[in-house]
């Protein structure tokens, strides 16, 4: 039997950084060498651009939490927009958790109808830690608690903080893509 080089089967093609998150959130469904490739894919820019005066395991350092559905480079700025006004968040659950926070200052009755919500497998938003993954009870550790004291998952790819806005939307009665923006042409990376 002859053996093959791997990467006679590798084929180099171009995506825009959207697409490969979206494709990082299927890494329970692809071949290693894919995730390794995607993953790379959006690390690359971010390595290169990072100052040369850092130390070289920082260049590494990455968060243990760091959401692997969801790579989000560092130059892009989460931005919402909500009732007219600019929700910025560091983070995807960061961005939730705020625009939670401002619907509960604004209107506490649509989140506790968002909380009534969920999805297969999770809850949006919800009192107790350990009703966000009701069917993953071992994700408890990813969560975290909004400033009004919501509890959220971290573990969500932008399609699910779409999905979750777009419901928060419907709990308060407003038009999401309209009252309630996200993404924006402001969340895209910065060129």
């Amino acid at each position: 039997m002859q053996a093959t080089d791997q990467s006679d089967d590798l084929v180099t093609i171009q995506l825009p950084l959207p697409f490969v998150h979206g494709l990082l959130a299927l890494t329970h469904l692809l071949d290693g060498r894919v995730v390794d490739a995607l993953r790379n894919a959006v690390n690359a820019p971010r390595i290169a651009e990072m100052e040369t005066d850092q130390e070289p395991e920082e260049l590494d350092a990455t968060p243990a939490r760091a959401k692997r559905s969801a790579p989000i480079p560092h130059d892009t700025e989460l931005v919402a927009f909500v009732l007219g006004q600019t929700v910025r968040g560091a983070t995807l659950p960061d961005l939730f958790g705020k625009c939670v926070d401002l619907f509960h200052n604004l209107d506490p009755a649509a989140i506790e109808q968002l909380a009534e919500q969920k999805t297969r497998a999770r809850r949006y938003v919800a009192k107790n830690r350990e009703d966000i993954h009701f069917r993953s009870p071992h994700l408890v550790t990813e969560t975290q608690r909004t400033e009004t004291g919501w509890w959220i998952s971290t573990n969500v790819s932008e399609n699910q903080v779409v999905a979750g806005l777009r419901a928060l939307a419907d709990a308060a009665n407003l038009r999401f893509g309209h009252d309630i923006v996200f993404p924006s042409c402001d969340s895209w990376p910065k060129r």
